[in-house]
Parts: C-alpha cells; structure tokens; sequence
C-alpha cells in the first residue's frame, strides 16, 4: 500500500510539471509574440553598434555625444550603447506590466534597426 501511494504522489508530481499537451490558440500566439520581441532585439542592438562603428573617429556634431576634441569616440559610444539597452529594459518592463504591447514593441524595434542601419550605410559613404 505504501508502494502504491508514493507511485502515486510521484506520477502525480511528475505530471504537474508536464505542459498541457493541448495548449489554446491564444497561449501560443502570445508565445510567438514574445518570441518575436526577443529576436526583434538583435537587429535593433546591431544596428546601433553598426552606427557607433560607423560614426566613430569622426566629427560629431551633437555635443552630448561629442568627446572634448569634437569627435565621435568612447564617450559617445559608451552613451549611444547605454541608451539602447536603458530602452530595451524600459521596453522589458512594459512588456511585463503590458503583455498586449509586444508586437508593437516588435515592429518599433525592427522599425529602428533598418533607419539606423540606414544612417549606418550613409555615414561609411561620406567617410
């Protein structure tokens, strides 16, 4: 009897972390949702550090970025690459407290890889 029971209590276990094999439509499209945001990441973080490869040794004319000889070097580089990953922890914790805001989170990101990737592109044509 006590065999039985804890072959019980072990199944019983073992089948609680198990996923539901029939998952509803709409647990698998916020899946791919949030699948989406994640890989919508990467092209966002390249194309920033394309931009920064591109800009640096350079004039910069904003004087924020602009080290004290008036060019694009570790300063502006170090600031560029903080802002994009203080907005992708800012786009984190709307997600968390929106979930409905992903794919509009994706689309922004891919939205700002391919224009900075077009600034990119026009900064190593006029080098």
């Amino acid at each position: 009897m006590r065999l039985i029971a804890t072959l019980l209590i072990t199944v019983a276990a073992c089948a609680a972390n198990l996923p539901a094999i029939h998952q509803s439509v709409d647990d698998t499209a916020r899946a791919a949702a949030l699948r989406s945001r994640k890989i919508s990441i990467a092209p966002l973080v390249a194309s920033q550090v394309l931009d920064v490869t591109s800009l640096y040794g350079t004039r910069e004319m904003n004087p924020l970025l602009a080290s004290p000889n008036g060019g694009f070097e570790e300063k502006g580089a170090v600031i560029k690459l903080g802002v994009t990953w203080a907005v992708v922890g800012i786009e984190y914790l709307i997600v968390r407290k929106y979930p409905r805001s992903k794919r509009v989170i994706s689309k922004l990101n891919w939205t700002t890889g391919i224009v900075t990737t077009g600034f990119a592109i026009h900064n190593y044509a006029i080098k």
